[in-house]
């Protein structure tokens, strides 16, 4: 009966992530609200940071174990369980644009009276081969456990069922936006894993623009340094670790003190370092990125110093989601006069009958690399 709850538990997050990120809803959404698709990511994001923390306070914890490894296969699962996790952030800070991926962005220029953000991707890193990184890292986050209990491997198992299925549906959904745009890019690729055979170049003859959220790194320190305080932060709110249905309530309202309290200093610390509003985002949004994963990775760390063993990763993602995407709009409100100054005027809404697509036409080719898993 317990695992039967928690594969419900599981299955509900899939459905509703799905439900959600469905063209006939984002259209019925513009008609009624007039919110573009991508500030609706950010009701996406925020849904699953509640799904998250309901579905970890209502979880069916057991004691069976599957297996218990001990030695060097224990180090060795561990630092694969660390390393997939570390890329989980990496891909985020660094071969995405968190301000686009999450919404946060669109619905800041929506606040701000702004043009919205393009669908601009990069072909950085894993995504040369990979068409969706963040989902090849699902299976190394929660398959690579030292001690696997059969609830965990429940969600492992459930989890990435539904993490392949989503990724067919988010391929077939880019594909009737963009449709001859994205072929180029998605003959070359891998869904989830590279295509070693096949293609092994992937996409490196594929023109495509230039990263530029990390093209000054000094500019995020701020980041970083703010993100250590916020994973102290989280230690004395939540404590070493989350597994009770109290510790996620205390960890949702950590992520929302986190996302106030950060974003508003940062938001008052930071300069604009580009003439371009929409620069300005993409450098704002990254710079709080950075801070949300460091706050909790900081967590983390100190948890495993004082207890031996990692926080339970049920209120990573809430804590991430939480203090990136508010964070980022927290920041912008801090001064909103400052992020103001290079405001672009935003163009005439269409007529509430006419199909909804993101703001703007992908670049050809790149449109598969700007979603991902929890942002879709």
């Amino acid at each position: 009966m317990q695992l039967l709850v928690d594969t419900l538990l599981v299955l509900g997050f899939g459905i509703q992530h799905s439900g959600l990120a469905t063209l006939r809803v984002k259209r019925v959404v513009k008609a009624k609200t007039g919110m573009e698709a991508l500030a609706w990511r950010s009701v996406e994001s925020l849904a699953n940071v509640v799904y998250i923390l309901v579905a970890a306070s209502l979880w069916q914890h057991t004691d069976d174990v599957v297996w218990q490894l001990s030695g060097v296969p224990m180090v060795v699962m561990f630092v694969l369980a660390v390393a997939s996790w570390l890329w989980y952030w990496q891909l985020h800070l660094f071969e995405y644009d968190c301000g686009l991926a999450f919404g946060s962005t669109t619905l800041v220029a929506q606040v701000a009276g702004a043009q919205g953000p393009k669908l601009i991707s990069w072909k950085v890193g894993s995504r040369r081969w990979i068409r969706f990184p963040v989902h090849t890292a699902f299976f190394g986050m929660f398959f690579c456990l030292p001690t696997m209990t059969t609830d965990l491997l429940v969600l492992a198992v459930v989890l990435n069922i539904y993490n392949v299925v989503g990724s067919i549906l988010y391929d077939k959904r880019l594909i009737a936006l963009a449709g001859d745009a994205y072929r180029p890019y998605l003959d070359r690729t891998g869904l989830i894993f590279p295509p070693v055979y096949r293609n092994p170049k992937g996409a490196a003859d594929l023109e495509m623009p230039s990263p530029q959220h990390w093209r000054k790194p000094s500019m995020h320190l701020p980041g970083l340094v703010v993100g250590i305080g916020l994973g102290v932060l989280y230690h004395f709110l939540i404590g070493p670790n989350a597994v009770t249905p109290l510790d996620m309530l205390k960890a949702g309202g950590a992520g929302l003190a986190g996302a106030v309290l950060t974003g508003l200093l940062l938001g008052r610390v930071l300069r604009p370092h580009a003439p371009d509003w929409g620069q300005q985002q993409t450098d704002l949004s990254t710079t709080v990125a950075l801070n949300a994963a460091t706050g909790v990775v900081t967590w983390a760390t100190i948890g495993w110093i004082q207890t031996g063993q990692a926080p339970s990763f049920a209120a990573f993602l809430p804590l991430w989601f939480t203090v990136q995407y508010l964070g980022h709009v927290f920041a912008f409100l801090a001064d909103r006069r400052k992020w103001s100054v290079s405001l672009v005027p935003v163009e005439p809404a269409p007529n509430a009958g006419e199909p909804v697509e993101p703001a703007g036409r992908p670049v050809p080719a790149a449109t598969a690399t700007v979603g991902q898993a929890g942002a879709r």
